[in-house]
């Protein structure tokens, strides 16, 4: 017995197959207890490539976000989701609640020039939904309005000073907020020096600061500059990719000019990832972030900065957190059949604020109705295609890893 027992805990082992003598490894049962502490991503190497279904990895949910007239969502935009409101703006700078199930809650403007209102959102917008406050930042005027959800204006935070005038501004937590130092970051019109340290810890108490311990030499924008020699002047467009963001309630710093990705946790800076030779031997730098962060995966973006380019390459990886293995992927809806479109939409955590595991985007009507005139839906997304209208506020798809 005690021998039948010996052999049953060595099969585990490598051994040589009896009958034909070949080696055999073995296959492991579970996966691996402790996560790794720096997983890497390295841009060099070529990842095994796959198509996800976001079905197969995810529960999916599709909100509906209702129509109303003091409630029209349009443009680029930020948006936080909590556990029962969904919180974004609009081009006319009004900010918009919806409940959770996309049905309209209330809106308010406090657009205007006098010390309790606002001059423009822009993407300066924070929320804070422990003390259920809005944060808009004006860099031009160095000041932080903060309103309550109902729209009262409740106080001022003067951050003008040390060169981070033009920054943007992030949420940490309940009592602080980051201001990034954008001042000069890859200015074409007459090159400056850019700051260092550029991250500062604001608190929302009384709006004191503290710059970060954390060093970024010759800094990367997320923006893409032009010289047009027949006018002399310069165009600029910015890429929908960050590289900081609240993941999770949880604040990522994946500067494009550093190796290390680091979390905001304690007061201090913890590294969590890498991302190397990020930097193509033609100079021309990948924007490498981190898209979304499950208790297994990083799902991570990366779009090639060439500005010789009108279009620009982008890559979306899936690592597992426990092994290091890294594919690079492609996520699509399994309710949208059109070959082009499914793809064409990034499923981010790193665009909106939203609750750990998830990712999401948006679907405009118009272009639902379309894919359902074309019969490129399916599922639940054709059932609510079918029920729009043109003018009608765009369709969150939000998912949750499983």
């Amino acid at each position: 017995l005690s021998l039948f027992i010996l052999s049953c805990t060595n099969t585990s082992k490598q051994g040589t197959d009896t009958q034909t003598g070949s080696k055999t490894e073995a296959i492991p049962q579970t996966k691996p207890k402790t996560q790794l502490a720096m997983p890497v991503l390295d841009m060099n190497l070529r990842y095994p490539k796959k198509i996800v279904d976001l079905q197969d990895i995810a529960d999916v949910e599709y909100i509906v976000l209702e129509t109303h007239d003091d409630g029209l969502v349009s443009g680029s935009f930020y948006t936080t989701i909590t556990d029962s409101l969904i919180i974004t703006y609009n081009m006319s700078n009004d900010i918009l609640f919806f409940h959770r199930d996309g049905r309209f809650s209330h809106s308010f403007n406090r657009k205007g020039g006098s010390g309790k209102e606002y001059s423009i959102i822009s993407e300066n917008l924070c929320v804070n939904p422990e003390q259920k406050e809005i944060y808009i930042y004006e860099s031009a005027r160095g000041r932080i309005q903060i309103y309550s959800f109902d729209g009262q204006y409740k106080r001022t935070l003067k951050v003008r000073g040390d060169g981070y005038e033009y920054g943007t501004l992030f949420y940490i937590d309940s009592e602080f907020l980051l201001l990034e130092d954008l001042k000069y970051v890859d200015y074409y019109e007459n090159p400056q020096p850019t700051n260092p340290k550029p991250y500062y810890r604001l608190t929302v108490a009384d709006g004191s600061k503290q710059q970060l311990p954390l060093t970024v030499e010759k800094r990367i924008h997320n923006s893409f500059n032009w010289h047009i020699k027949e006018t002399g002047k310069f165009a600029s467009i910015g890429v929908s990719i960050s590289p900081v963001a609240n993941i999770g309630g949880e604040l990522i710093i994946s500067d494009f000019a550093l190796d290390t990705v680091y979390a905001y946790r304690d007061e201090r800076l913890v590294p969590i990832a890498r991302k190397v030779n990020w930097m193509k031997k033609s100079g021309v730098p990948w924007l490498v972030t981190l898209d979304a962060i499950t208790d297994k995966y990083y799902l991570w973006h990366a779009i090639e900065k060439d500005t010789k380019k009108m279009v620009w390459p982008d890559k979306t990886f899936l690592q597992d957190r426990y092994t290091g293995e890294c594919t690079q992927i492609k996520l699509a809806d399994k309710n949208i059949t059109d070959k082009k479109y499914r793809f064409r939409h990034r499923a981010s955590a790193n665009l909106f604020c939203l609750p750990k595991g998830y990712i999401m985007q948006y679907y405009p009507a118009y272009r639902l109705i379309e894919l359902y005139k074309e019969g490129k839906l399916q599922g639940e997304l054709k059932e609510i295609a079918s029920k729009l209208s043109e003018d009608d506020n765009p369709v969150l798809m939000l998912a949750k890893f499983k």
